[in-house]
């Protein structure tokens, strides 16, 4: 069972942090600042907060293997973000390290190798531009947790109150110690490709290698576009059964998704199961495929099975499930 370290709650002013063996777990907040909001201050606060959305800042991960690497075998179900997430690696480092230029293409029986050690302290910001269409959406359930490795994870929902369908949406993390001084800071994206109005996407963003010393957390919404004509590629899916149990160690969601427009068939169907503690902070996600036989005819069905590892102590108390569909190529 993965240990949790530290906890806090999201608030306006810096916070003290318990000791190791807590999960951090700042409270889920629906509020966000306007795109127009003033940068933040150089002292933290512990409060999730959307500024105008940004071009994240460049990757500078320098993935390092070790002389006896970790190979794993791709099983079905598996993408690279869960394998990344199981392992608690960073997901672009796995992706460099194995050469894969297309994440989609992944194979079953493919050898993966785990890259480790990978440092993401001192990583230098890019050109920062406004995006198109600035959006106002919100965080939630953003807890922080310590993997066997000695990585830092930090999970959270990313919440679309708009009116909009939104895309290309990005969260970034700072570390601060007790003085507000900046000890590491990086990025991540929705697991969602694209988010309904009313859905949540979870996200994960990993320090592999945590600065000691670290006190207090900046969750920041930095980018978030209206997905527009990209969303005309999707067909509207609705999750018409979802159960969940846990299963030893793990956590299991099954159920069935439904092709709900009237007209047009979807291809392959992705999944996205997210798992809550009580507090209603992130535990886990995992994202999968439905069972589709070739396509999804409209108003057909189709089953899932996702099974997934989470964090904490005590088994999930509650769960979500988005369901996406695309329109198959020709």
């Amino acid at each position: 069972m993965m240990k949790m370290i530290r906890s806090f709650v999201l608030a306006a002013a810096l916070m003290a942090v318990t000791a190791c063996g807590k999960v951090v777990t700042p409270q889920p907040t629906a509020e966000t600042a306007p795109a127009s909001a003033a940068p933040s201050p150089v002292i933290p606060t512990l409060r999730p907060t959307a500024t105008a959305p940004l071009t994240p800042p460049a990757a500078t991960t320098t993935p390092t293997i070790t002389p006896t690497p970790i190979i794993h075998v791709v099983q079905e179900g598996e993408t690279l973000l869960s394998i990344a997430f199981d392992y608690g690696v960073n997901l672009q480092a796995l992706q460099t390290v194995n050469g894969i230029e297309n994440p989609q293409f992944l194979q079953v029986g493919q050898n993966l190798i785990i890259p480790t050690g990978e440092e993401e302290t001192g990583v230098t910001p890019g050109l920062l531009l406004p995006t198109p269409t600035p959006l106002p959406f919100s965080l939630g359930g953003v807890a922080f947790y310590e993997t066997p490795v000695g990585s830092l994870v930090c999970m959270g929902d990313i919440v679309n109150t708009t009116a909009f369908t939104l895309t290309n949406v990005q969260v970034h993390v700072t570390l601060f110690d007790a003085a507000g001084e900046r000890l590491a800071e990086t990025d991540a994206s929705a697991a969602a490709d694209i988010i309904p109005p009313g859905a949540r996407s979870p996200f994960r963003i990993l320090f592999t290698s945590p600065p000691p010393g670290w006190t207090s957390p900046q969750v920041t919404i930095v980018r978030g576009e209206a997905a527009g004509a990209l969303a005309a590629s999707y067909v509207p899916i609705a999750v018409v059964e979802k159960d969940g149990q846990s299963s030893g160690s793990q956590f299991q969601v099954s159920g069935a998704v439904q092709n709900t427009s009237t007209e047009q068939t979807a291809g392959s169907v992705s999944v996205i199961v997210t798992t809550y503690d009580d507090q209603g902070m992130v535990t886990g996600f995992r994202h999968g495929k439905a069972e589709v036989e070739g396509t999804l005819a409209p108003g057909a069905t189709a089953p899932f099975t996702l099974l997934l590892t989470f964090h904490g102590d005590a088994p999930p108390t509650d769960f979500n499930v988005i369901a996406l569909g695309r329109i198959p190529a020709e």
